[in-house]
Formats: C-alpha cells, sequence, structure tokens
C-alpha cells in the first residue's frame, strides 16, 4: 500500500513528505488511519540522533490518534472503525508475573518497544525507513502498530487531544502521580516547562502540593506554568541563585519533590534545591554519554534523598488513559491549553521548526478531511 510518509533522508533536521510503501499487517498488527499526530520534542531529537545514532532514513511521530481500517489475524482488542490512540507504552499481557506486579513495561509475552530498527515502511528507492523513537512512525497518512500500543479513544476525545495523551501529557502527569506520589500539603518543583513539565505541573496542583514552583529561562513559559497551577516561577536568567530562591519559598528546606522535564545541565541544581528528605525524579534527558553522574556523591543520599527516573509517565495505558479521559471530560485538567499550533501533513518542517523555537505543543493533521474540518 502507498502512504505518504515525513522522512528524514539521513540523520539530521530537516525531513521531506513522500510516498513510500507500507508492510502488510503481521497477526497481531493494526493498520491506522492517522487522524492527528502531535510534535513531541523527542521527536525531533530522535531524527537528530540525540537519542541514538542511525544509519539511513529515519521516521518519527509518536503521539498518533487515528482510526482502524484493519487488523492482524490474531488482533481481539480492536475492529475496524475503531478511534483509537497510539502510544509508546505497551499494554501487557495481563497474564505473566510482570504484569500481574504492575510492571507491565517488562511483560514476558509482548514484544519489547524497539527504536532506531527497520520499521514498516520502504522508499520508492528501496530503502527501509528507521524508526526513531516508537513502534511505529506516526507522521504519516496511514501506519502499522502493534495492537498492545493502542488504547481505545472515547467518541467524544478530539484526535487532538487523545495525540496530546498519547506521551508528552502522560510523561508529565503520570510522573507525578505514579512515581512522585506527593500527599496534599507537599511542596513540588518542575525544571522544565515545556509540555511534559506543564503536564507535571497539572499533576502537582491535582494532588493538592503547595508551593508548585516552576523554573525555566523562557518567560512564556513560566506563564503558562502559572495557568496550569505554579504558585511561584524562576527564572535563571533573572535569578542569581535558583537553588537559594526555592529554599526561601520553602523555609530554607527545599522542595518535598523535584521533577527534572527538560534535558540538559540542571540535574544538579534541581538536586540542590530539593530537601535533604525528598525525592527527585528525572524525565527529560539528552544523549547517553551526556547524562553521567560524576558530580553525585554517597553522601547526597546519606540522609534518604532520592533520585529515580520515569518513562511515559509510569503508566498502564489501558488503565490510566480512560481515567485521564474523564478528568478531561470533566474539565479536572486542561489538554487544550498544551496545544499550540495545527499543521498540514506536507507542512511538518515548518510545524517541526516552530517547535523548536517554543510552542508548546504543535499538531500535525495527517488526514485531509480532518485539516478541512478544522480550517486548514
Amino acid at each position: 500500500m502507498r502512504v505518504k510518509l515525513a522522512v528524514a533522508p539521513r540523520m539530521g533536521r530537516e525531513v521531506v513528505v513522500e510516498e513510500v510503501i507500507l508492510d502488510d499487517l503481521g497477526d497481531h498488527d493494526v493498520r491506522l488511519k492517522v487522524m492527528t499526530c502531535t510534535i513531541c520534542h523527542s521527536d525531533i531529537h530522535a531524527n537528530t540522533g540525540e537519542h541514538g545514532e542511525y544509519e539511513g532514513p529515519g521516521a518519527a511521530g509518536h503521539e498518533i490518534a487515528g482510526v482502524v481500517t484493519e487488523i492482524g489475524s490474531k488482533v481481539t482488542y480492536v475492529k475496524p472503525g475503531d478511534r483509537v490512540l497510539c502510544s509508546e507504552v505497551r499494554q501487557g499481557c495481563g497474564n505473566c508475573e510482570q504484569c500481574y506486579n504492575d510492571r507491565h513495561w517488562f511483560c514476558e509475552n509482548i514484544p519489547p518497544m524497539s527504536f532506531r530498527v527497520p520499521g514498516c515502511f520502504t522508499r520508492l528507492n528501496g530503502e527501509r525507513v528507521v524508526q526513531t523513537c516508537s513502534g511505529t512512525a506516526g507522521f504519516a497518512t496511514y501506519t502499522n502498530a502493534h495492537e498492545a500500543m493502542l488504547c481505545k479513544l472515547d467518541d467524544d476525545i478530539p484526535f487532538e487531544i487523545g495525540s496530546a495523551l498519547a506521551c508528552g501529557f502522560m510523561s508529565g502527569f503520570g510522573a507525578v502521580l505514579n512515581r512522585s506520589k506527593p500527599t496534599p500539603g507537599q511542596s513540588y518543583a518542575v525544571t522544565g516547562c515545556g509540555g511534559v513539565g506543564l503536564s507535571a505541573i497539572m499533576g502537582a496542583k491535582h494532588c493538592g502540593c503547595v508551593p508548585i514552583i516552576a523554573i525555566d529561562i523562557n518567560p512564556v513559559k513560566l506563564e503558562a506554568a502559572k495557568k496550569f497551577g505554579a504558585t511561584h516561577c524562576i527564572n535563571p536568567k533573572e535569578v542569581k541563585d535558583v537553588v537559594q530562591a526555592v529554599k526561601d519559598i520553602t523555609g530554607g528546606y527545599g522542595v518535598d519533590h523535584s521533577m527534572v522535564a527538560v534535558a540538559g545541565d540542571v540535574k544538579r541544581m534541581t538536586w540542590d534545591l530539593t530537601a535533604l528528605y525528598g525525592q527527585m525524579v528525572v524525565v527529560g534527558h539528552e544523549h547517553f554519554r551526556n547524562e553521567g553522574m560524576h558530580e553525585f556523591n554517597f553522601f547526597d543520599f546519606l540522609l534518604s534523598k532520592k533520585l529515580t527516573g520515569c518513562v511515559m509517565g509510569g503508566v498502564t495505558l489501558r488503565r490510566d488513559i480512560p481515567k485521564y479521559m474523564e478528568m478531561y471530560r470533566t474539565g479536572q485538567i486542561d489538554i487544550d491549553a498544551l496545544l499550540s499550533n495545527k499543521f498540514k501533513l506536507d507542512d511538518i518542517q515548518e510545524a517541526l521548526d516552530d517547535s523548536e523555537r517554543g510552542a508548546l505543543k504543535n499538531i500535525v493533521i495527517c488526514d485531509d478531511e480532518y485539516a478541512q474540518k478544522l480550517g486548514l
């Protein structure tokens, strides 16, 4: 089947939309008509090799929402016509020891996620396209995905909201609820206020945290942080000592909980503004070789301060996404405010460039009829 796909001909920032061949379905695969695929900064990092270098052409897009058009012979969860979101998170089988212990990421019966491996697309010149940051690539008119990557999308949830739920929102909001697990009245600081960081601020507000401190060098993002629940905002370019500023807000102790939601050399700073009895969760990262922990010492942990990480919010896909849809429906979370600008698939390079300039979360509309419905 011939479809349109945004391809990076080689590892780098430039992509082109071209016609490619989409594979036939495997037994557990589902074919999706992609309606929307929101841009996560991981897509940009992946195409440029910051999440691991690769050879040959690459494709990205992992915040996918669409409609099932065809299913493999052993697919049981969905049928043609179902509205779904497609995520990096895989629902486990539910029947193995790992799933029984809520460790679906380590499911013994569902294939693990594979990045930087040949995907389901082939260019017309015969080159196999690498999937750079997910189990499929969503900047396309159609794509194939393992059924374990899918969660049904309620009829009243717009596709673009489904896309945002598929990664960025869950990575921040879920990390607060599932990894930090703050109690009402505890303090929380978020370093990096992009889509993930703002979602974490929503999570901290939902849990009743106070104060909630947003840290970012972009004034626009700090203003957005206030709308999502931040009680204090700190711009490191305007404050001489961020750590001391946080301690001044928290009675000299530092915050109970902190999160690093951006790549870069901010982890030690965030650690130092966390109380000696607190916990720091790391979500944002860059290239593996630049993530050494050379600045840390055993004594940093002696008084029980904790350091941990969280991937994709630690969610169980089909348990948590329905909850988030209900929270969105009832106004408890504001995902619309996370979304920035809409672009057609043919304009994806412009969308990626706009994301790099600071847009929170751009929406790529991959279906022409849906784009027309949205006024594009």
